[in-house]
């Protein structure tokens, strides 16, 4: 059996062993390729769906610490943006993987919200592996960006 390890054109020309589609990082022993860790940061998967009254921003950040992740929400804009920082915690441990799937570093995404809400009422929770923030429906105004506490 064969495999073929698909490299973007953009990084064709090194040649450290197969990217796997990550960023630039640093490499860890994977038998005998290097296999590239991402530092550069990821995106973690989100729903996004409406209610009559709200709308609910769903997140999966599993093994993320809820206190080190930031909530803004742009009222005037409709953008919601979640911040945080999953860490590595064999950081600095010589390993020898043998599959490694679980991305580590920063992340960051901005959130179009389907609909005007407001700033009022917004909520944030954790539960499971999951962060929930949920925006009551209302009408555009300008507003300063706020914070969103998690409970």
């Amino acid at each position: 059996m064969s495999f073929a390890f698909l490299i973007p054109k953009s990084e064709r020309s090194t040649r450290e062993g197969p990217r796997i589609g990550w960023r630039s990082a640093s490499t860890l022993s994977f038998g005998s390729p290097s296999l590239r860790r991402p530092e550069a940061g990821f995106s973690p998967p989100i729903d996004v769906y409406e209610t009559e009254t709200e709308v609910v921003v769903r997140m999966e950040i599993a093994g993320i610490d809820p206190t080190t992740v930031d909530i803004m929400i742009m009222q005037d804009k409709q953008v919601l943006i979640i911040r945080g920082r999953r860490s590595d915690p064999a950081a600095g441990e010589p390993r020898k993987y043998h599959n490694m799937e679980i991305e580590c570093g920063e992340f960051s995404r901005q959130i179009r919200l389907p609909r005007a809400v407001t700033q009022d009422g917004t909520s944030a929770h954790y539960e499971d592996g999951f962060l929930v923030v949920t925006l009551p429906k209302g009408s555009p105004a300008a507003a300063e960006p706020r914070s969103v506490p998690i409970e």
